[in-house]
């Protein structure tokens, strides 16, 4: 009689149900592994920052737009907003407090606001990137429309602050591209982004968003009728 196979022994039954079904306490660690990483998942969408609309800038008179500084010259109401592209709570505070403001106060001609650079070394080196963007858009009229673009693009990651993107979004605002890339890539504005920096840290501030009426900073730059009532103040304060 031939010799059976040592390779090809027949398994009992028991023997192959046990192979193919896991143990029942392995099951139930595999599903609750599962289960939390479904709730992880759906928290981090849910957190996700809404992205940036951009602003109508069309019904802002051109006189009053001069590069970071966006409302009438002559408003005695004066806000500095000190910012980062890549800080979510500067996203958050463009997407909700921003857009009030300016149908509010700026396109009515009482406020001024201005935009500051407060790059975060925790964000580096896209927050010094996209700033230098910011500042080569302007040098062609185009810093809101570029201020808007660069706070959309922080959903898709740290990829959406690198020179190549920065150069994309400006062919995508119709801005002269070889001029904008000469700017960038030759870091024609490294200084000025420095020296807004070190203004920051001169006046004290140590978070992103910063907000200063009159030079006098705000305890919250997320509430808005605080904000208001500072800003109705000031007017009132000078007979407006």
């Amino acid at each position: 009689m031939a010799e059976r196979s040592k390779s090809s022994r027949p398994v009992s039954a028991g023997a192959a149900l046990s192979k193919k079904a896991p143990p029942f306490g392995l099951l139930l660690i595999g599903g609750a592994a599962i289960l939390v990483l479904l709730v992880v998942i759906a928290y981090v969408i849910a957190n996700q920052p809404a992205a940036v609309v951009a602003s109508n800038y069309n019904d802002v008179p051109a006189e009053w737009i001069s590069r970071n500084s966006i409302g009438n010259p002559d408003a005695v109401v004066v806000l500095q907003g000190w910012e980062d592209f890549l800080c979510p709570a500067c996203a958050s505070w463009n997407q909700n407090v921003k857009p009030k403001l300016l149908d509010d106060y700026i396109k009515t001609g009482k406020v001024r606001l201005e935009y500051h650079y407060f790059p975060l070394s925790q964000h580096e080196p896209g927050a010094s990137v996209s700033a230098q963007a910011a500042e080569c858009a302007a040098d062609q009229g185009a810093f809101w429309p570029m201020h808007d673009k660069l706070f959309a693009g922080q959903n898709s990651g740290a990829a959406a602050f690198s020179a190549e993107r920065m150069i994309t979004y400006a062919e995508d605002l119709g801005l002269d591209s070889r001029v904008f890339t000469q700017c960038l890539t030759g870091q024609e504005h490294f200084q000025s982004v420095r020296d807004s920096l070190n203004k920051a840290m001169s006046l004290g501030l140590s978070s992103t968003p910063s907000l200063l009426i009159n030079d006098v900073p705000m305890e919250n730059p997320m509430d808005y009728a605080a904000i208001t009532a500072e800003i109705d103040r000031l007017l009132a304060a000078a007979g407006q």
